[in-house]
């Protein structure tokens, strides 16, 4: 995982790209989860924020979104899909508010 960050008053942006290592994903349904980041103790999303993201996933470029709820960054699939371990990735970019 390659990310970077910036703070800007009370909104955290966190763009990344990740590569899936070890094991396929399989979302064997739509808005399955697989947690990217967890935010640190004392900073929580203020509300579920939800925005695309690109893959290389089995249902196209548009296959994946990112979502911050909580204190945790996830990525959620928007139909059945996998993401291979062997090239699969995905980038994105998501603004949360803090």
């Amino acid at each position: 995982m390659n990310y970077r960050t910036a703070f800007v008053g009370g909104m955290l942006i966190v763009a990344f790209h990740a590569s899936r290592l070890n094991t396929d994903w399989n979302a064997v349904r739509e808005w399955e989860v697989s947690p990217l980041f967890t935010l640190p103790a004392g900073l929580k999303a203020a509300f579920e924020v939800h925005c695309a993201a690109v893959s290389n996933s089995s249902v196209g470029l548009h296959g994946v979104e990112v979502q911050a709820a909580g204190n945790a960054i996830a990525l959620r699939s928007s139909a059945k899909m996998t993401i291979s371990k062997g090239g699969g990735w995905v980038e994105g970019c998501i603004t949360v508010p803090l």
